[in-house]
């Protein structure tokens, strides 16, 4: 069963009887990619999961990248024990083009809890070229926005403090963890990091995330594509998902086991262990000039479809595709060099890492 499936199946129990686990948890991180723009406001909250659902239901999906599956976990919830009288408040949100910064976080509240849950990379190109610039940046604006954002909850709430997202949100959570006050470390009962991506440096090591270690769970898909990117530590669990590359990533194909967790396996597949090798040997090839070129290059070509959001960017792709190629021959001879140059260097490491596996496998 699915997270749809799981709300239907045991959302007959409140928070008080059973309390917050991983897979509520994915499912509050999905929520926060609902657009919660002119309904929800940074102020105490004043409306439930369950009434938003009822009321808005179509408002909330809008424009987010998997809205018909967006839709029945909302109808799930809404029918739902454990998450109908949840209420939503402090939402916020920072869109900056020329900065490059797509920040969103939501807190839901119970009786005995808050979850401030970070909203993942959305529909928005933007919010892709964020992502990427974690290749060339030691931190980026939305991480420090998240620890601003999680010191804040915390002085505006009261008691238990969960904190989690997916995708980017999962990055964001973790750094916002690792850079929380003492006062607020001491209220996480746990921070959920659901397939993010990792750093630029290590910082699992570092004092600050060693204070919090104890309460960081990390879950992958078996075939991980993104939560193995940057340095991203070794202690993680592995979770079964029904889709296949870069669907894996896809918090509905996660198989979820029972009331209290997902389906695992031991360890990822060896796809995404050769991924892995590929991109950090790919990475450690570049300095961090020529890490700002290659993306910066690579998104001018993106750009030149015209497209603003993933959406867009599938509809008419092969005009879309000409217009891309108009965008990568007006590039300057430096930055064609390099995207050429990059991507030759990714596929040769890639093949290489495959038949490094191979020869290992023998």
């Amino acid at each position: 069963m699915n997270i749809i499936r799981y709300v239907q199946k045991f959302g007959d129990r409140s928070f008080a009887e059973r309390p917050l686990n991983e897979v509520d948890s994915l499912i509050f991180s999905e929520l926060s990619y609902l657009n919660f723009t002119g309904i929800v406001r940074y102020a105490p909250p004043k409306q439930t999961l369950g009434e938003l659902a009822d009321s808005v239901c179509d408002k909330l999906i809008f424009e987010t990248l998997l809205p018909e599956s967006n839709k029945k976990l909302l109808k799930a919830v809404s029918s739902s024990v454990r998450f109908r009288d949840v209420l939503v408040g402090y939402f916020h949100e920072h869109n900056d083009t020329a900065r490059e910064i797509r920040f969103a976080a939501v807190t839901f509240l119970w009786e005995g809890g808050a979850y401030v849950a970070f909203r993942g990379t959305d529909v928005t190109l933007l919010g892709w070229k964020e992502d990427f610039n974690m290749a060339f940046r030691t931190s980026i604006p939305s991480q420090g926005l998240a620890a601003e954002y999680l010191d804040d909850i915390a002085r505006k709430t009261e008691g238990p403090l969960y904190a989690g997202g997916h995708s980017k949100g999962g990055n964001l959570v973790v750094y916002a963890a690792v850079h929380a006050p003492k006062e607020v470390k001491e209220r996480l009962v746990c921070v959920y990091n659901h397939d993010g991506p990792g750093f630029r440096e290590s910082i699992f090591e570092s004092p600050e995330f060693l204070e919090i270690a104890d309460r960081v769970q990390k879950t992958v898909p078996h075939d991980s594509l993104i939560g193995i990117l940057l340095f991203h530590g070794d202690d993680y669990k592995v979770v079964v998902s029904r889709s296949v590359l870069i669907g894996q990533h896809n918090p509905f194909a996660w198989e979820v086991k029972d009331e209290n967790g997902f389906t695992e396996l031991p360890e990822t597949t060896q796809n995404s262990k050769h991924t892995d090798l590929a991109l950090r040997d790919w990475i450690s090839a570049m300095n961090d000039a020529d890490r700002r070129l290659f993306v910066n290059a690579l998104f001018k070509i993106i750009e030149g479809s015209g497209a603003a959001t993933v959406p867009e960017f599938k509809t008419g792709f092969f005009k879309k595709l000409r217009g891309m190629k108009r965008a990568y021959k007006a590039l300057p001879p430096k930055e064609k060099t390099m995207v050429r140059s990059g991507g030759k260097k990714l596929l040769k490491i890639w093949f290489r890492s495959l038949r490094k596996a191979k020869k290992d496998d023998e």
